[in-house]
């Protein structure tokens, strides 16, 4: 139970490659204090830009939310970084070159200082967003709970009672599916944007920019429509094992991908019930704020 307002409130803050978002949770909740606030960053820029324009977002969050301080602030990271110790490992992608190996929290906590900042913690930005929507979204009421995200890459959260679970016998390594095998290939290519992408240039030899295209082509093409009906059953074919040996109660969907589950999901639904699979399917609730709300679920 938490006691009090300096254990009730922490930031969440999710990074981009080019912006910053983030806001002031209510721990007690999972609401939003006032309005998320996002800034822009220059990845390429220096280190004391970069960390200075995350400290004045945090800061301006800290200032919206109407509290004086709050003490703790959780961040949703993309990888490879060192979640543990706080330390960038991003480098050959063309951003955050000039961060790499600093440690972010003994960095940042003299630029929020007076803000009252002095506590830090890091997270995977797919598990921030499993960790969301389990604490103020579509799986508030699951006790067990595997979410993906379907979007440039395929992320992945489990989580067990409001909390992460990476290692053990029930999840893959780090709790990452991106990498298993699947198809001749691996899960990221079959159910990635790219993915979506060269299936429907393999069906019918014309190149498009990416899956909301295909989606926009589904009422007058069948081309599009037996990709989403394959998509589906696939998706399903892969993601069955993954929740049985979780025994999660609930699928949770998010990123791009996942705002054309009125295409797919129908054939994920028929394999489910085909293979016994008894799993809620929900869409993400929180949207773009999942992640935020997870990394401050980091100090629940």
């Amino acid at each position: 139970m938490i006691s009090n307002d300096m254990e009730r409130y922490a930031v969440g803050a999710d990074i981009g490659g080019s912006h910053i978002c983030s806001a002031v949770v209510d721990l007690t909740t999972g609401e939003i204090c006032g309005e998320p606030l996002s800034g822009k960053v220059d990845c390429d820029a220096g280190a004391g830009e970069i960390l200075g324009a995350w400290a004045d977002n945090i800061r301006q969050s800290i200032a919206a939310s109407g509290l004086k301080a709050v003490r703790r602030v959780g961040f949703a990271f993309p990888g490879p970084f060192d979640y543990e110790h706080g330390v960038s490992l991003i480098r050959g992608v063309n951003k955050f070159e000039r961060i790499y190996g600093l440690d972010i929290s003994e960095s940042l906590f003299p630029l929020l200082r007076r803000s009252g900042a002095e506590e830090f913690r890091y997270v995977n930005d797919a598990s921030a967003f499993a960790l969301g929507e389990c604490l103020g979204g579509a799986a508030c009421d699951a006790r067990r709970v595997v979410a993906l995200t379907l979007g440039t890459g395929v992320g992945s959260g489990f989580v067990s009672d409001r909390k992460l679970v990476t290692s053990g016998d029930e999840v893959p390594a780090d709790g990452w599916v991106y990498c298993l095998p699947f198809g001749g290939g691996i899960v990221d290519e079959a159910f990635s944007t790219r993915g979506i992408i060269r299936r429907y240039e393999e069906l019918t030899g014309e190149t498009l920019t990416g899956a909301r295209d295909v989606a926009a082509r589904y009422d007058a093409d069948p081309a599009a429509r037996r990709l989403f009906d394959v998509y589906g059953e696939e998706l399903a074919q892969f993601a069955g094992p993954v929740l049985t040996r979780f025994n999660a109660d609930v699928l949770v969907l998010g990123g791009n991908i996942s705002r054309a589950y009125p295409l797919f999901g129908p054939a994920l639904e028929r394999r489910f019930a085909a293979d016994g699979i008894r799993v809620a399917v929900r869409t993400s609730a929180l949207l773009d704020h999942a992640a935020m709300i997870g990394a401050a679920s980091l100090f629940l």
